[in-house]
């Protein structure tokens, strides 16, 4: 399985690597226009699984429940593989368009399991360092290390890219878009996974 993996494209016309899914994590746009997340989906070639980012209007969500590519609250099984996503993030000093605390987001991905998570926001301690402080969800935090999925992907934090392992699970930061990068992970089985981290 080939997943491209990408987010934070904040209206940025980026070509889209092809792969057998294509993740897209949020923040399709800078609080608009919708139409550009709409237009963005048309041209991705790929199984698409989708969340909106915390700069993305509530309507954007709209735009991907219509397309059928939301993942946002849901569980998508491919080729044995379960998905889950949850988009937004939790509260930031800028008050943006779809953001949570951190007792709504426990709440709300409250009893989903998947082996593949996606989530716009970081959990807290990994790729959510900004001006030294841990700016991630600790909800996130807490939920794989209860369910303890094999992959979680997360975008949001636009300083960071990369991988770590908490656990058992490998964390897949997504770089951002609009500044053109993405990161492809293929794999057989979750026992040899290769990632690399491209140019878009």
């Amino acid at each position: 399985m080939k997943i491209v993996a990408l987010g934070d494209i904040h209206n940025k016309d980026v070509d889209v690597p092809k792969g057998d899914i294509i993740i897209v994590a949020g923040d399709f746009t800078f609080e608009g226009p919708v139409k550009f997340a709409e237009n963005f989906l048309k041209k991705i070639r790929g199984k698409i699984l989708a969340i909106p980012g915390n700069m993305d209007p509530p309507e954007v969500l709209d735009v991907l429940e219509r397309e059928g590519v939301s993942i946002h609250r849901k569980i998508v099984e491919i080729n044995g593989i379960t998905f889950f996503g949850f988009g937004g993030s939790s509260t930031t000093p800028f008050k943006t368009p779809f953001e949570f605390d951190d007792e709504e987001i426990e709440k709300l991905i409250s009893g989903f399991k998947a082996d593949i998570a996606i989530f716009h926001d970081t959990p807290y301690g990994f790729f959510d360092w900004v001006n030294g402080n841990s700016v991630g969800s600790m909800a996130i935090r807490r939920w794989i290390e209860s369910v303890k999925p094999k992959i979680v992907f997360c975008a949001h934090i636009h300083e960071h890219e990369g991988v770590a392992k908490f656990e058992e699970t490998l964390i897949v930061k997504i770089p951002p878009a609009n500044r053109g990068r993405c990161v492809i992970v293929e794999f057989e089985n979750f026992d040899n996974i290769m990632i690399r981290f491209v140019n878009l």
